[in-house]
């Protein structure tokens, strides 16, 4: 399978709170490490190296559109301002991290939800543009905030070449031929993404991966309705992307979570949808520590949910935190699992004809990371080879 990387998504390197001790945050750039040790040396996958930074200012520019088509520009403007204004202030170390304080809460101030604005003081705005402290920021954090988007957005163009005669893919000096038409493509996108709402930052995610790959194919293909059905299978329920297109109905979101686990307040069967989104929304979650086989019988809901839906592109929202002995998530899914939970989706995906269509695969999380190598190996095992369809 061809890999997108950028090393930029390797610099950012922060702390979290969690309990009664801050912490360097699970999320690190060993577990990027770990996965291109692994796929690197791989005859069977083509790893990428792509660079934001050596994109023309045009490329740049055109990656920020469609990152503002449902992020808030005041919030990147903070992303990517907030460090250098807290170190002309003296308030953060160079090798610091910035944790938000206090963030909006309920009250019953007339017209308070309406057109809220970041407060002045420059502390408060770290918990204005944030929903927890697990996503500090630091000098590098936007480097790899904007290289991560940058991966799923070139990735959507790869994917889809007849509108870009000029071929995107290519490393930092090889300007090599076009590559070949394409069905599935992987990037590995850190941080992740899922969590963010495009206002907001919260649990390791900045920028919503996700929505930035759905945004450039909208762009690409020239028709705005066109369905999109995102696979979500980190063990954290994806608040971000189930908030962005809660009312869409041309973008169908299907999640395969842990029941109450973070972010606590979403991931619930109830959560279907509003208005003509209504019916769009589809939550599977699962209790911590669910078996394997638990897992698959959720699994073929959310795929025949997919395949009922007709999508004409499909995003895999792909987290390894479902592994079984994950510090922070957990089902009882082992390595060899991957393989089966992936083939299993791509051939009944296949049934409808679905599983022709286009597919672009998202890093998430994973916390295992001596791990996080060998379970995504397994699981492209799986996507790339699904067993026979039955008869």
């Amino acid at each position: 399978m061809l890999v997108l990387h950028d090393p930029d998504c390797l610099l950012h390197s922060t702390v979290e709170f969690i309990g009664a001790a801050a912490i360097p945050a699970h999320e690190s750039p060993e577990r990027l490490k770990s996965i291109l040790a692994t796929l690197e040396p791989s005859p069977l996958h083509d790893v990428h190296h792509l660079s934001y930074t050596n994109l023309p200012s045009s490329a740049k520019k055109a990656l920020l559109t469609t990152i503002t088509a449902n992020h808030d520009t005041g919030y990147l403007q903070h992303l990517e301002t907030v460090f250098s204004d807290w170190r002309d202030h003296d308030l953060v170390p160079a090798d610091g991290s910035i944790l938000p304080e206090c963030w909006r809460f309920p009250t019953s101030i007339a017209n308070y939800n309406v057109n809220p604005q970041p407060p002045r003081d420059i502390y408060a705005r770290a918990g204005f543009y944030a929903f927890d402290m697990s996503s500090g920021i630091m000098k590098d954090t936007w480097a790899s905030t904007i290289a991560s988007a940058n991966l799923a957005y070139q990735g959507v163009q790869t994917l889809f070449p007849p509108k870009y005669p000029t071929p995107v893919l290519q490393d930092e000096t090889t300007a090599g031929p076009a590559p070949p038409p394409l069905n599935t493509l992987l990037t590995l996108c850190r941080p992740p993404g899922h969590h963010c709402d495009g206002a907001r930052a919260g649990g390791y995610c900045y920028i919503n991966n996700v929505a930035v790959a759905i945004s450039t194919y909208r762009t690409t293909q020239q028709h705005p309705d066109t369905r999109v059905a995102v696979l979500d299978l980190d063990f954290h329920h994806g608040n971000g992307t189930q908030e962005l297109y809660y009312a869409d109905p041309s973008v169908l979101y299907v999640s395969i979570h842990g029941q109450d686990e973070f972010p606590y307040y979403t991931g619930a069967e109830s959560e279907v949808g509003i208005g003509a989104g209504e019916g769009f929304n589809v939550n599977l979650p699962l209790p911590v520590d669910a078996s394997v086989d638990a897992y698959l019988d959720k699994l073929a809901l959310a795929v025949q949910r997919i395949r009922e839906y007709k999508p004409a592109f499909v995003v895999v929202s792909l987290g390894f935190d479902t592994y079984e002995t994950d510090p922070i998530g957990k089902f009882r899914i082992a390595t060899e699992d991957y393989e089966g939970i992936a083939r299993r989706a791509r051939e009944a995906l296949a049934r409808d004809g679905v599983g022709e269509c286009k597919s672009l695969v998202v890093l998430e999380g994973g916390y295992v990371v001596e791990k996080l190598g060998v379970n995504l190996l397994s699981w492209l095992k799986g996507w790339e080879s699904p067993a026979e369809q039955e008869t």
